[in-house]
């Protein structure tokens, strides 16, 4: 196999994948190391996601659909239910795992190389300190490959970006441990999100049931950081939630994992390398979705490694312009979702479930977001002003 490349992918999620597609279509040659031994799994993610996250770049294929979804159902803590019903609330469960799948062939019958069991450990540097390579443990035995350009999309442990230098760690407060089952028997109302809020589900985060076909869904919860202990982890509260809302489904399968809800990292490039999608933090902090991000920044980091390798002397400006692209489509909106995630966190079940009155007060068809917050203003002014003061800085 071949060592020198245009462009080498470290990691197989969305981000990488479509970053891969995106620099092979241009005719580059370009290698992706996945340390899984199969792509796709297992998959780490609810699988929510809208139609246009992935139509404007490819159409949506049937079989990565598990489910339609047409409304939100919020539980409140007390058990009513607020729905939301629009169009804009449209979207899909993804079968990620095939999604994922297909994406990788995809991106190899353009002419990327996918390695699969390739656990990048290093880097390698040249004097200036820019990479030229990664060092790869393929089954105990380390392998180096070189490239012109570096795009890190390793996920949220991300070790490529500290090898580089960049500072990727995270507060207690800026990640959730999660974990969720996908389940059999489940036979829920609608085709429809269920959020489930309160601190007696998820302290400072959030429980969910996802639907999938065959009556089967994703159910599962996080809880902010700063509320884990070692006296009751998020798998014991998931067990508790099951045994009061789902006592009768069958468990297909567990996953955990840490999902950041911080601000998207300000330094998105060094030297010659690019960081995309979860390694870089483009999780919305409010309620931890990223597989669009993780594809649009998959994308824009395809773009820029391409210019790079076209253009090599201008390196830096073409990396600079795409850390601000991030910024303005994902960063930016994560600044706001950032600052008020902690003072929606501050609500207690009673604040939820009073709030929740008034909004059932509201017919169905008025019900929108901006009519939740305007009765959470209502019923805690402070709440408002809180919000200003993390806005501006007071």
């Amino acid at each position: 196999m071949k060592i020198n490349w245009d462009v080498i992918v470290v990691g197989g999620g969305p981000a990488g994948l479509f970053a891969a597609w995106e620099i092979a279509k241009a005719g580059k040659s370009v290698l992706l190391c996945e340390r899984k031994r199969e792509m796709g799994v297992p998959v780490r993610c609810a699988e929510a996601c809208g139609e246009e996250d992935i139509n404007k770049y490819l159409p949506v294929e049937k079989r990565w659909v598990a489910a339609r979804t047409d409304s939100f159902i919020i539980v409140l803590p007390n058990g009513k239910e607020i729905k939301l019903s629009n169009e804009k609330y449209s979207g899909f469960i993804l079968n990620r795992d095939l999604f994922e799948y297909d994406m990788a062939a995809k991106a190899s019958e353009l002419g990327t190389k996918i390695m699969m069991k390739a656990n990048v450990i290093d880097l390698i540097h040249n004097d200036d300190g820019s990479a030229k390579g990664v060092k790869v443990d393929e089954n105990g035995t380390i392998n180096e490959y070189y490239a012109s350009v570096v795009i890190a999309a390793d996920g949220v442990e991300s070790r490529i970006a500290r090898k580089m230098g960049i500072d990727t760690t995270l507060k207690a407060k800026d990640i959730e441990p999660c974990v969720q089952v996908t389940a059999s028997n489940v036979n829920l109302k609608e085709n429809a999100l269920y959020i489930y809020i309160g601190t007696n589900y998820a302290p400072g985060g959030y429980a969910w049931a996802f639907p999938k076909a065959n009556n089967c869904a994703n159910i599962g919860l996080g809880i902010n950081g700063k509320y884990a202990s070692t006296e009751k982890y998020s798998k014991e509260y998931l067990d508790e939630f099951l045994a009061t809302y789902y006592p009768h489904v069958s468990v297909q399968k567990y996953i955990t994992g840490g999902v950041p809800v911080s601000l998207t990292l300000k330094t998105l490039c060094k030297e010659n390398m690019l960081i995309a999608g979860d390694a870089g933090r483009m999780v919305n902090p409010l309620n931890g979705g990223g597989i669009c991000h993780a594809i649009d920044s998959g994308v824009l980091a395809g773009k820029a490694a391409i210019e790079a390798c076209d253009d090599p002397l201008k390196i830096e400006k073409i990396f600079k312009k795409y850390e601000k692209e991030i910024y303005k489509i994902i960063g930016k909106r994560h600044e706001s979702q950032y600052k008020i995630k902690d003072v929606v966190y501050q609500m207690n079940d009673e604040d939820y479930n009073n709030i929740g009155d008034e909004i059932l007060k509201i017919s169905e068809d008025k019900r929108s977001f901006f009519r939740i917050f305007s009765q959470v203003v209502k019923h805690k002014p402070e709440f408002l002003i809180d919000v200003v003061k993390a806005f501006t800085g007071i």
